[in-house]
């Protein structure tokens, strides 16, 4: 680059100088490991290397490489960043390049600063693997959210057919009951035509055995009639337990069905705050 006769030697000499001498601190103020470069408007003049971020070669005294942050920053006047990627020196870093002026606004040199991309890529993995994991998990909740509900939907109406199982067994007690007052009556007729049968003597010895057999019936009759009352009261009692254990059942899959979605929300925040994570790592 050609030299400005406007420019004063003396007064770039002494910028630049200044400059060398504060970029020692620039660099340790900075967090991040870095390398700071300054140069006039054709050479390196002043090189501060990082630990990790630092030239496999001496770059002092070296001629404006074309492409470079810097130069572009002297040729266009404005900032300039780049990503240099770690095919090109073994590491990978962000160099930015600043024109540097003089009290006319002539430009005199550039100042460059290499950072580290090493966390910023770790960081960003990491937000990828945390956001690829959260829509992973957000995609199974979901599904579990779903079928929780299909399942709470099914065991409440598993519940409502209980129900009417236990009014048809109470309209069985009804019937039951019926046949009870029959077998009664059954066992008081029999009685009675046994009393008759009696006073008839050898007459009534046929109709006292008709008698007697309608009073085993109606014995018998009771006796089944109880039998099927348990039976009938232990299938109740069953039911009963049934639904109460579907009640419950429907009960926790709205829980699970609910903290599904709890879950799914909090993967959704998770998502977010990879995405965040991702803005962050990208400012440097």
């Amino acid at each position: 680059m050609s030299k400005d006769p406007n420019v004063n030697e003396k007064d770039v000499n002494e910028i630049l100088e200044c400059i060398i001498k504060a970029a020692p601190y620039f660099q340790k103020a900075f967090p991040i490991d870095n390398m700071v470069g300054i140069t006039d408007t054709e050479k390196f003049i002043g090189v501060i290397l990082g630990n990790t971020v630092k030239m496999p070669f001496d770059i002092m005294g070296m001629p404006l490489p074309p492409g470079d942050a810097i130069t572009e920053a002297i040729r266009t006047g404005q900032p300039i960043s780049i990503t240099v990627p770690s095919e090109v020196f073994g590491f990978s870093f962000k160099s930015t390049g600043i024109p540097i002026k003089d009290a006319n606004g002539n430009i005199i040199g550039g100042l460059g600063l290499g950072i580290d991309l090493q966390n910023q890529n770790m960081l960003l993995d990491v937000a990828q693997s945390v956001a690829s994991a959260s829509q992973q998990i957000t995609a199974t909740t979901e599904e579990l959210t779903s079928t929780a509900m299909v399942l709470a939907s099914s065991l409440a109406d598993v519940k409502a057919r209980g129900e009417k199982v236990l009014d048809r067994l109470k309209q069985t007690d009804d019937i039951l009951k019926f046949i009870n007052e029959v077998s009664v009556n059954s066992n008081l007729l029999g009685l009675n035509a046994a009393i008759e049968a009696a006073r008839a003597g050898e007459q009534g010895r046929g109709f006292a055995v008709v008698a007697d057999e309608i009073r085993k019936m109606a014995v018998n009759s009771a006796s089944s009639v109880k039998e099927i009352k348990e039976i009938l009261t232990s299938i109740r009692d069953e039911s009963k337990q049934m639904i109460s254990r579907i009640t419950e059942s429907t009960e926790l899959g709205e829980r699970q069905a609910a903290a599904s979605e709890e879950i799914s929300a909090a993967m959704d925040e998770l998502a977010s705050s990879a995405e965040d994570i991702q803005k962050v790592a990208q400012i440097f």
